[in-house]
C-alpha cells in the first residue's frame, strides 16, 4: 500500500441515499473501489392539503431542514403547486453544509447552521440566534426523531414531508460484495441506514469481516446500542471527510 493510495483494493459500500458521487470519486482517487449501493431511498410524501400548508407557512418564523431528502421533498411540493421561492419570508436553519448548499441552490439564505452537523448539537446552539417565542416549522422525514420537536423551548410544527424505504435489490449486492472475501468498508450515513442494514444483512452475517463507518455521533451511538464498534468516524460529519478519516485509518 503507498501512501498515494491507502485505499489500495479496499472496496468501499456507500449505504447511504445515493447522494455520494464525490465520494466515490475521492475513493477511487486514493485507490480504492466504491460501491454505490443505497440500502434506502427516499419519496415525497404527497397530500391533497399540501398547497395550504405552503401558503400557510409565512406564518413562521422559522423554516427547520436537517437532510438534503426534506429540502428537496419541499422543493416538488413547490414546483406542483406554483408557488415561487420568493414567497418564503422566513429564517432557514441547515443542519449540515449538504442540506445547506441544497437550500442555496433553491435560492434560498442561511441563518443558522450549526457547528456540528447533528440535532442535538442543533437543539443547544439555536437558541444563541433564536427567541424562544420565534415558531418553527420542521421538514422532517417519516423516521426522525423528536430530537428537535422536544429540545427547543420555540413553538414547532412538524411536517412529514418524505418516507424512507428499504430497496432490497442492493441488499443482495452488498451482500453479495462482503461474502467475496475482498477487503470492504462499509460507511453508515444514520441510523436509518444501521437499521436496514443490520435487519438484512448484519444480525445474520456480524460486523467481523469489514470495517464499520460512521457518519456523526449519532449513528456512531446507534451502532454501540446494537453492540457494533465503528472503527471510523470523521471530526466534520461529510462523506468525503469519512472517506478520508478510513483512508487514515487504513494507511
Amino acid at each position: 500500500m503507498s501512501e498515494s493510495s491507502p485505499l489500495q483494493n479496499e472496496h468501499v459500500i456507500f449505504t447511504g441515499v445515493n447522494r455520494s458521487e464525490e465520494a466515490a470519486a475521492l475513493t477511487a482517487s486514493l485507490g480504492g473501489v466504491p460501491i454505490l449501493a443505497p440500502f434506502i431511498a427516499t419519496k415525497e410524501i404527497i397530500q391533497t392539503d399540501d398547497k395550504d400548508k405552503l401558503l400557510n407557512s409565512n406564518a413562521f418564523k422559522w423554516f427547520i431542514f436537517t437532510s438534503q431528502a426534506s429540502v428537496a421533498a419541499f422543493h416538488q411540493k413547490i414546483l406542483r403547486n406554483n408557488l415561487e421561492i420568493e414567497y418564503f419570508q422566513v429564517k432557514i436553519a441547515a443542519v449540515g453544509s449538504r442540506t445547506a448548499s441544497a437550500l442555496e441552490q433553491l435560492g434560498f439564505s442561511i441563518d443558522f447552521m450549526p457547528s456540528v452537523f447533528s440535532a442535538d448539537v442543533f437543539i443547544r446552539e439555536f437558541p444563541q440566534v433564536a427567541a424562544p417565542e420565534e415558531s418553527c416549522l420542521f421538514f422532517r422525514g417519516n423516521l426522525a426523531k423528536k430530537t428537535i420537536v422536544d429540545g427547543l423551548v420555540n413553538p414547532v410544527d412538524e411536517w412529514t414531508v418524505y418516507e424512507t424505504v428499504t430497496l432490497e435489490d442492493n441488499v443482495e449486492k452488498v451482500k453479495e460484495m462482503l461474502n467475496s472475501g475482498k477487503n470492504c468498508s462499509v460507511v453508515f450515513t444514520s441510523p436509518s441506514t444501521v437499521n436496514a442494514f443490520h435487519q438484512t444483512i448484519g444480525k445474520d452475517l456480524g460486523y467481523h469481516g469489514f470495517t464499520v463507518c460512521a457518519i456523526g455521533h449519532v449513528t456512531k451511538n446507534h451502532l454501540k446500542s446494537l453492540g457494533i464498534t465503528a472503527q471510523v468516524m470523521p471530526r466534520t460529519y461529510t462523506l468525503t471527510e469519512v472517506v478520508y478519516a478510513l483512508a487514515q485509518w487504513k494507511g
